[in-house]
């Protein structure tokens, strides 16, 4: 046994152990405020019982031989994005009540930066439904940019075969990363957005991905959750490691993000300090993990190579 938990631990990561705190942590802050959730001791349970399973599943799967099993223990942790950012609705309430946003304090900085609040001003000088149209698809492509970076990674020759799982590896530890603190900021400095502070939407017409992004905000956004930008912050991260592995790729992607970035503004789903906010966390995050970062298995200590 003493072995197999040997083995097993080389397989475990470093981007697990920063789930199983960020569960394990998170879990216990409705304990602060009881009154914002019914049931925290249920609450706590999911988490725990969900950090148990990151702790031992995937660097099981991570030792399978199936590719199948092997590709889930490695790319797990964007799937549970969606419950992380849905807890977001009460977790801010622990410390924040639910009219004390920071959104004062962003509009004041922008005023005094550029004299004006862009996101409120770019719409009423450019009211073109082509151009928020465009700008709607931009911001829509948040949800499938990593999708495109996973299969590219998984699919292309450029990337030899002894690189694919390290370079794979890498994509998904600077994506977990980077949201797993958007998620931790947003508990702690909430911010609306000038969309749901004062605005409203914006007054020019649409098409389809104007439509497809009302519904998805009527029905899946939360309150509080502006700053840093998550959508800038995280499709830096397929941006820059599909920059970096298919050159091929580069002038369209970066003309994505660039559009990406500038959507958010004009669409008013993010302040302009958002958005550099979400530069900022995307290049800090691959800074640290082309330094730092996990990309290949450990290796056990020649004792226990031994046993």
């Amino acid at each position: 046994m003493r072995r197999f938990l040997s083995r097993l631990s080389l397989q475990r990561l470093d981007l697990d152990r920063w789930t199983v705190v960020y569960l394990v942590v998170s879990g216990f802050y409705p304990f602060l405020q009881p009154s914002v959730t019914p049931r925290p001791w249920l609450g706590l349970a999911v988490h725990l019982m969900l950090a148990l399973a990151i702790w031992y599943l995937p660097p099981l799967a991570r030792r399978s031989p199936h590719p199948v099993l092997r590709l889930a223990g490695e790319i797990y942790l964007p799937f549970i994005f969606p419950f992380f950012y849905g807890e977001m609705e009460y977790l801010e309430l622990v410390f924040y009540d639910f009219h004390a946003s920071l959104d004062p304090y962003f509009i004041f900085l922008e005023e005094k930066i550029f004299g004006c609040q862009p996101s409120l001003v770019w719409s009423q000088v450019w009211p073109w439904p082509w151009l928020h149209e465009l700008f709607e698809f931009a911001y829509f492509s948040y949800y499938f940019t990593a999708l495109l970076a996973l299969i590219l990674i998984l699919r292309s020759r450029i990337i030899p075969d002894e690189l694919r799982w390290p370079a794979l590896r890498a994509f998904i530890r600077d994506l977990g990363a980077t949201m797993l603190i958007c998620y931790t900021l947003y508990t702690f400095l909430p911010v609306w957005g000038p969309k749901y502070f004062q605005v409203g939407p914006v007054e020019v017409p649409g098409w389809l991905f104007t439509r497809i992004m009302e519904h998805i905000h009527t029905h899946g956004s939360i309150l509080g959750a502006a700053f840093p930008s998550s959508h800038v912050a995280a499709t830096m991260i397929p941006w820059w490691h599909i920059c970096k592995w298919f050159p091929q790729h580069r002038w369209w992607m970066t003309l994505l993000f660039v559009t990406l970035c500038a959507s958010t503004v004009y669409c008013r789903y993010h302040y302009v300090v958002d958005v550099f906010g979400g530069l900022l966390l995307g290049s800090a995050v691959l800074w640290l993990g082309a330094r730092f970062g996990e990309t290949s298995p450990r290796r056990l200590p020649l004792s226990d190579q031994h046993e």
